[in-house]
């Protein structure tokens, strides 16, 4: 289980210490590098998004409770490229998610005003360049997705499949970085 520091560590140091680092809301944009106030006022414009977000039609138990988008990137860290890759399925090995692994889920693509907003290219960019001072590789392989849970009926079911068991965006990857957007009445 990870430990989180009650103390706040640089994200690189904590990444490489405790294997995940928490970013508080306050601290987000300056501990990612992103231009303040520029990217959050550019990150409020893409919230109204997630609102849009079609119904995940791949959850086996038959759940009702996230919607999501999906799109694919590759990130060049010599030259500092970002590119949108064609729309893929997103896959996953049943051993890494017994629930919902093993076949190919073809989610909605994120709408292309957000896929191409600096905000949204510059968080996916910062993030691979905060990963790649932890684990150096020349280019990452990005999956991104909007998710929103519903918790109308309950308590939500972020990933009814079980926590992930290494840190891994999208089945085993090397980084994964969930952000919180637009909560409203969470039930915990």
């Amino acid at each position: 289980m990870f430990n989180i520091a009650t103390v706040q560590k640089p994200a690189d140091q904590a990444l490489r210490q405790d294997g995940l680092s928490l970013l508080l809301p306050a601290d987000f944009a300056t501990s990612l590098q992103l231009p303040t106030p520029q990217w959050l006022q550019g990150w409020m414009q893409l919230t109204d998004s997630w609102n849009r977000l079609p119904p995940d039609a791949h959850l086996k138990d038959g759940g009702h409770y996230r919607k999501r988008r999906h799109a694919c990137f590759i990130q060049d860290l010599a030259d500092g490229t970002l590119t949108p890759t064609p729309h893929r399925a997103h896959w996953q090995p049943t051993d890494y998610n017994a629930l919902h692994g093993g076949f190919e889920r073809w989610f909605d693509p994120i709408e292309p005003a957000v896929a191409k907003a600096p905000a949204w290219t510059d968080l996916l960019a910062s993030l691979g360049r905060l990963f790649a001072q932890v684990h150096p590789v020349p280019r990452w392989h990005i999956e991104a997705h909007q998710f929103r849970i519903d918790t109308a009926g309950g308590v939500g079911r972020p990933t009814p499949e079980g926590a992930p068991r290494r840190c891994g965006l999208c089945g085993g990857a090397d980084g994964r970085a969930p952000r919180r957007q637009g909560r409203r009445d969470p039930r915990l």
